[in-house]
């Protein structure tokens, strides 16, 4: 091993470096086992050891694309000046970090890809020497270099070192954020934030929800070969059941093709025997002739289509309200399949939310009034599916089929119907819109709850603040603090 080996740890510099005089002075001193940088011409190896990234590459990313370091003098790690056009933007979908960049070096614009590592020699553990889809990089910015990369067609990428230019108090803020015990990251900071610009990023997150959720939609309705009846029957199922009783009640929509229901759907004796006695809550001994009716019916309609009921364990009635109870929605369901008139699609041709509620606002049949299990009596009192459930059931069923169907039959009118039913209707009551509430962020209709919804679980929990506008806005802020170069685009 020759004296630069042992002087760099044992990594020789690019082909014709040369350590500056300043640099072999630092690494007679330098704590054994740590990495000096070296350059061809001595233009960066000053002397002073490269620090460590103990952050993801994403944040490096994030600061070369908002432009939050030191842009005066750039230079290329070969000595050439590069002044930055456009920044490029991140892309999630492979290939190059960055897209749509425009660099100047030395006097020639280069307009193409950027992509970012924390060291240098990443481009070659990636792979990138060996594939043509970077052959359009035009800079490589890296936080360290510690060697030079080509590509496929052998051309020497131009490399910018971001470490010297970064510094190091204003990664605070990202330390902050990572490390924050508060039930969101930014909990403390959201009044540092711009209301406009927070609520064009709702905007974007409940269309972002929106669509998710039309994903997961569009593939339970090809396994149901299309049928949109049978759709809105298993998320209307869904819905009813909270989040307590959710999967129970998609369970029992799998035990009930929604054909029957709207075959039986005028006769209220055969209805509720098929929604009870599938849900497995007939099993009992009755007093009362009704439920022994429903007994019966059951296990005639049962044998006559070969259904299997569901075990009355997969229920949940503990400590529930009421009016929240399975078999009260039951029978506010089978209240629903008498008013549907066979079709639950032609919920979807509402143009209003008012109409729509009006659909859903249903009273179940008499015996509910004193009842809210089967064979025992109650106080009387009207249980119908008020506001708060149909708003529900809108939100959380009839727009997410409204717009999967309308995405798979080209249907752009039935997609923006969707989104304006949750402009229409008022944000859900939850503990979560609770909690953003008493931070200053206040949903101010369904598509602002749905996208603080999506805010917290997508981005919040795990930490995207480098993906989330309101972290860009904190994050831009800290980085750029006290500097008069540049602004946060």
């Amino acid at each position: 091993m020759g004296l630069t080996e042992m002087l760099t740890g044992g990594m020789a510099p690019p082909p014709g470096g040369l350590l500056s005089t300043d640099a072999l002075k630092y690494a007679r001193s330098r704590v054994p086992g740590t990495f000096l940088v070296s350059d061809r011409a001595g233009t960066y190896g000053s002397g002073q050891r490269a620090p460590t990234f103990p952050y993801p590459e994403d944040l490096l990313q994030f600061i070369w694309e908002q432009q939050l370091f030191e842009r005066r003098d750039l230079r290329a790690t070969d000595g050439r000046p590069v002044e930055v056009l456009r920044a490029g933007r991140i892309q999630h979908h492979g290939g190059p970090d960055l897209i749509d960049a425009r660099i100047r070096i030395a006097g020639q614009e280069w307009a193409g890809a950027v992509e970012v590592h924390v060291r240098a020699g990443e481009w070659y553990a990636h792979g990138h020497q060996h594939d043509p889809a970077y052959d359009g990089v035009v800079l490589h910015v890296v936080h360290q270099e510690d060697r030079p990369v080509r590509t496929s067609a052998g051309r020497l990428l131009p490399t910018v070192e971001l470490g010297p230019r970064i510094p190091e108090e204003r990664l605070a803020a990202y330390r902050r954020l990572m490390s924050a015990r508060s039930w969101v990251p930014c909990a403390g900071e959201l009044h540092r934030t711009d209301r406009h610009r927070n609520t064009s990023w709702l905007e974007r997150l409940a269309v972002e929800r929106l669509e998710r959720r039309s994903l997961d939609t569009a593939i339970h309705l090809r396994e149901l070969a299309g049928d949109a009846d049978e759709l809105l029957h298993h998320l209307l199922l869904r819905a009813l059941g909270l989040g307590v009783n959710g999967e129970a009640f998609a369970q029992l929509a799998r035990r009930i093709p929604w054909r029957l229901l709207a075959r039986y759907r005028d006769d209220d004796l055969r209805l509720e025997a098929l929604l009870l006695g599938q849900a497995g809550l007939l099993g009992d001994t009755f007093q009362e002739e009704l439920p022994r009716r429903w007994q019966a019916e059951h296990e005639h309609l049962a044998r006559l289509h070969g259904l299997e009921p569901m075990p009355k364990a997969t229920w949940k009635f503990a400590r529930m309200r009421p009016l929240n109870l399975p078999t009260v929605r039951l029978a506010q369901y089978a209240a629903l399949v008498r008013r549907s008139e066979g079709s639950l699609v032609r919920l979807l041709n509402e143009e209003g939310t008012d109409r729509l509620e009006q659909h859903l606002k249903v009273l179940p049949s008499a015996y509910w009034l004193d009842h809210h299990v089967p064979g025992r009596r109650s106080v009387p009192s009207p249980k119908p599916l008020g506001s708060q459930s149909a708003q529900r059931l809108i939100v959380n069923a009839l727009v997410p089929a409204a717009f999967a169907l309308g995405r798979s039959q080209g249907r752009e009118a039935l997609c923006d119907r969707a989104f304006g039913w949750l402009e229409q209707l008022p944000a859900e009551r939850n503990g979560v819109l609770e909690r953003w509430t008493s931070l200053g962020l206040a949903a101010q209709s369904a598509a602002q709850g749905q996208a603080l919804l999506e805010l917290r679980a997508r981005y919040c929990t795990p930490r995207r603040c480098l993906s989330c506008s309101i972290g860009n806005q904190l994050l831009g802020r800290s980085l750029c603090q006290g500097s008069t170069h540049h602004q946060v685009p």
